[in-house]
């Protein structure tokens, strides 16, 4: 019984998805982009819960970043249509000159962005 719940587990396990390696200058400064609409949307929400407000509130907030979120989420996909649910990794230089290398699973966004009805 024990050999068939272990085989069944790892038969269930999730595969980790495969990473996509940005390196086209234009897609890196896509996804970054995307990637600073969210973090602004994210410190946005994150001050407003800090300050008392209920978390399904502040999600919704501030409307102007979050629909700049969608369009930057759907632009990106209009463009790579492959890339929907993927894991990317990109890299790109801060305004200090340093290399900064990111990760964005857009897989995770696309769902917190359908759940949100705002």
């Amino acid at each position: 019984m024990l050999i068939i719940l272990v085989v069944a587990f790892y038969l269930q396990t999730p595969k980790p998805l495969p990473t996509i390696e940005v390196t086209d200058p234009k897609d890196q400064a896509s996804v970054k982009m995307l990637n600073d609409t969210l973090e602004a949307l994210s410190k946005k929400v994150t001050a407003c819960v800090d300050a008392g407000g209920k978390p399904e509130t502040c999600r919704c907030s501030d409307p102007q970043n979050l629909a700049a979120l969608r369009m930057s989420y759907d632009s990106l996909i209009k463009q790579h249509p492959a890339w929907k649910d993927q894991l990317l990794s990109y890299q790109t230089v801060d305004k200090q000159g340093r290399n900064i290398s990111g990760t964005l699973v857009l897989q995770n966004l696309r769902r917190q962005l359908e759940a949100l009805k705002c």
